[in-house]
């Protein structure tokens, strides 16, 4: 984690604990903001009309608060999470649990005891309502997939945290000894947080293994994934990508005949739908970091080419049983 803001504070403002003078310098340096509340409060007396009430007595009070940039919060967020790491370890039970229930069970009658825990732990989370329903392109109201509305409630999570500053200033300070034990089992939004965060890794594990419902938002895509987002014309198949993944991850060292291998493996050992060797080679440089030169056969390969291939077609035998 980069830490952009850790230690901004000067130590000489921290430790006279002048809390105008530190908000100032964090107005000063753009870490927040600083915003008027307005409290409108008064009486509400019936009239002799039917229905009808009037105010009396009309008070208004004004206080100040102060956000931080969205940056900040999330910064703060992550430390929280690695500085308290141990306290995000629900799931390594919940998997030793989950492991002696479904021993020796058919992947459909695991799937069906996943799918009640997953309700389980999804429904203890706190989510509001409103943030399990959302519009769709007609306007109708429709619901929300559950790892949105999962995101929605992080969002919610981290806008608690925003005008907290007794919380998030001492991080500012680099006052890490701040963030001990007694605060992590004390304070309501930390344990809030780690709730949550708990809950969440054993949704996503659950979720990444039984594939009830598709997710973009806390489960990064894979290479070939994207790959086939954007090239899906271009190929036969998803897992026609995923190996040519692998095989690239399974290399200590991936040299261009490797790739002209995968070219002439899928397009004329296998015959299954292949990009040219020109967009072939262009999507592994792109999507692989690599540098090669354009992908093509020669009129006469070499023999380690051959080897290659037979190579490739017992691994794509095993990959795809």
């Amino acid at each position: 984690m980069v830490k952009k803001y850790y230690n901004i504070i000067p130590s000489h403002l921290f430790t006279i604990k002048d809390t105008s003078l530190i908000m100032k310098h964090l107005e000063e340096n753009k870490i927040c903001e600083k915003f008027i509340l307005k409290n409108v409060s008064a009486n509400f007396e019936k009239t002799d009309k039917l229905g009808e009430w009037i105010s009396r007595g009309e008070l208004c009070k004004s206080r100040f608060i102060y956000r931080y940039t969205t940056s900040v919060i999330e910064e703060l967020y992550s430390f929280l999470l690695d500085h308290y790491k141990s306290g995000l370890n629900q799931y390594i039970l919940f998997n030793l649990s989950f492991y002696e229930e479904t021993f020796g069970k058919t992947y459909e009658k695991s799937k069906e005891i996943a799918l009640n825990y997953f309700n389980t732990y999804y429904n203890q989370i706190p989510i509001h309502p409103s943030f399990k329903l959302k519009f769709d392109s007609n306007r109708n109201m429709i619901p929300t997939p559950k790892f949105e509305s999962l995101y929605n409630y992080k969002k919610n999570l981290l806008l608690n945290i925003e005008n907290k500053s007794e919380l998030i200033i001492p991080y500012l300070a680099g006052n890490i000894d701040f963030y001990n034990s007694h605060l992590f089992h004390n304070n309501f939004i930390i344990k809030e947080v780690f709730e949550f965060e708990n809950n969440l890794k054993i949704l996503i594990e659950l979720n990444r293994r039984f594939k009830f419902e598709e997710d973009n938002i806390f489960t990064q895509k894979s290479i070939s994934q994207k790959i086939f987002e954007k090239y899906e014309d271009e190929f036969d198949s998803l897992k026609q990508i995923e190996f040519i993944e692998y095989q690239i991850k399974l290399k200590e060292k991936t040299i261009r005949a490797d790739i002209v291998s995968l070219f002439d493996f899928f397009s004329n050992h296998l015959n299954i739908k292949t990009p040219s060797g020109k967009v072939f080679g262009e999507i592994i440089n792109s999507y692989f970091d690599f540098n090669f030169s354009k992908i093509k056969l020669n009129s006469s390969e070499s023999t380690k080419h051959f080897k290659n291939i037979e190579k490739l077609k017992k691994d794509w035998e095993n990959f795809t049983n």
